[in-house]
């Protein structure tokens, strides 16, 4: 549980951050805010690789605490931040601590769970981390709203009183010898993540953008030298040769319909309510919360029916990808809905099967991590689901609103406005959705009207292309645990049959 607390408080920074960021943009001026809400992303996935390589070498309690302290470093730097420069360093700084305390806790629950039980304490660790997560989250969104800065001291206070609690919980783990820190290999990864996430984040603002289309091309490359650098070295950091193992590839499947899935509900969700439904802050808030309370009950129901033998990983990956794919179909059908009570079924369904999912998305890759690359692979879990979640919030943001604007276009040329008058009619549009301002013009109504119709249809179309994308992930999950057999099912890590050589303790 306390492995579960620590885990949330990377899950809350952003939110939080996200929230803040108005006042902070008016407060400090910010001449970049779409840098200014990625750059702590970018730092954390671009390093949380290698905060786990550390964690081997020097010893995981000593490198969570260090984690710990250079997360409220980086968030008080930015409660006092007089400008644009200092701000965006407190961010990277936080980033980089908090992807290294969240690695760090993931990779404890090896240690800490008992045998045979992985499966049982990753669905409560992954049930405590919604849970708090949202009460912290909740408290910071409060906070923004009385004064941005006082919103980033949520974090530090909850990493202070984590340090204290860490040497009296977390056992030492043996430090491992390393046979090199493959500092080129390391360097090659980051920044291709960087790259391709930075790519990735542009292309909802434009798809022909020459920064999204470069970062991504830059990403990629460096990626692939970077895959080749690791296949061929003797002394890498990250074994890529588990790209190879049907189980390591159904885990990242598995990491795909919890990411994805969450990425693209949450984010439309909120547009839907928002814009379409106009409810408050508050209120979709309150709308929200069955989608995180049925993550929370699959979460402890399918860990302890994975730990008992009752339910195999392969089964439960398939039933995460059905259950959120009719979730999915559901919203999708629905909503044109006024009332709660019409999102409720596709809001659990969806809250629940993306969590079922995320079960075997941790416990596999925690079962196949080899103890001589431990800290690596599974830091790399928080890699994965960075790189998921980007892909969602950009391909969701692309589809919706390029349907969207096609839909207002077609919609008013029919109504015969005439084609000189259709970008003044789309300013209306874009004005509202920016600032909650209803058009008084006629012409700027009748756009917005058009706009609401063809968002609820761009919408849907979202939906059910991602529930086509989630299914398939569960059945080629599926088949992939299916051929690893037996191997895909024993609960023992490979890092507790094979352990490494040790160095003593930290």
């Amino acid at each position: 549980m306390f492995l579960g607390v620590v885990a949330a408080i990377q899950g809350t920074d952003p939110n939080i951050a996200s929230t803040a960021l108005v006042g902070a943009a008016r407060g400090l001026d910010l001449t970049n805010t779409s840098l200014a809400a990625s750059i702590s992303t970018l730092a954390l996935a671009a390093t949380a690789i290698s905060s786990g390589l550390l964690a081997d070498s020097l010893g995981r309690r000593k490198v969570l605490q260090a984690a710990l302290v250079i997360s409220i470093i980086g968030d008080v730097i930015v409660f006092l931040a007089p400008d644009n420069v200092f701000f965006l360093l407190g961010r990277v700084i936080a980033g980089v601590g908090l992807g290294a305390a969240y690695g760090a806790a993931f990779a404890y629950i090896r240690s800490v769970a008992k045998p045979g039980k992985l499966a049982a304490a990753m669905g409560l660790f992954t049930a405590v981390l919604m849970i708090v997560t949202m009460v912290l989250t909740f408290v910071g969104g409060a906070l923004s709203s009385l004064d941005w800065r006082t919103a980033f001291l949520v974090v530090p206070v909850i990493c202070a009183i984590c340090f204290f609690i860490v040497p009296l919980l977390l056992p030492k783990e043996p430090r491992l010898k390393l046979p090199s820190n493959d500092v080129f290999g390391q360097l090659l990864l980051g920044l291709g993540i960087i790259a391709l996430l930075a790519g990735i984040g542009e292309l909802g603002k434009s798809l022909t953008s020459p920064v999204a289309l470069g970062g991504i091309g830059l990403g990629i490359v460096l990626l692939v030298v970077w895959f080749i650098w690791e296949s061929r070295n003797d002394n890498r950091f990250f074994p890529v040769s588990l790209f190879r193992n049907p189980v390591f590839l159904a885990a990242i499947l598995a990491g795909f319909i919890y990411n994805f899935g969450n990425s693209v509900v949450f984010l439309q969700l909120t547009n839907l309510w928002q814009y379409i439904n106009g409810l408050k802050t508050l209120e979709v808030s309150m709308w929200q919360i069955p989608l995180l309370l049925a993550g929370v009950v699959a979460g402890l129901v399918i860990g302890r029916r994975m730990s008992s033998g009752k339910m195999p990983a392969r089964t439960v990956l398939l039933l995460g990808g059905v259950v959120s794919a009719v979730g999915l179909v559901l919203l999708g059908l629905t909503h044109s809905g006024t009332s709660f009570l019409t999102f409720l079924p596709g809001e659990i369904l969806v809250g629940g099967g993306v969590v079922i999912a995320a079960v075997p998305y941790g416990s596999l890759i925690l079962k196949e991590a080899p103890a001589k690359y431990f800290g690596p692979v599974s830091s790399s879990r928080l890699t994965f689901g960075q790189f998921f979640y980007a892909l969602g919030f950009a391909a969701s943001t692309i589809v919706i609103d390029k349907m969207t604007i096609g839909g207002t276009v077609s919609q008013l040329e029919a109504a015969g406005v005439p084609a000189t008058q259709v970008g003044t009619a789309l300013d209306a549009v874009t004005t509202y959705a920016a600032q909650s301002t209803a058009p008084t013009t006629s012409l700027g109504q009748e756009a917005l009207a058009d706009a609401t119709a063809s968002y609820g249809t761009a919408f849907a179309t979202m939906m059910f292309i991602t529930a086509i994308l989630v299914l398939l992930g569960g059945i080629l999950g599926f088949i992939l645990l299916k051929r690893a057999g037996d191997h895909a099912d024993d609960p023992t890590p490979e890092s507790v049959k094979h352990p490494a050589p040790t160095v003593g303790s930290g």
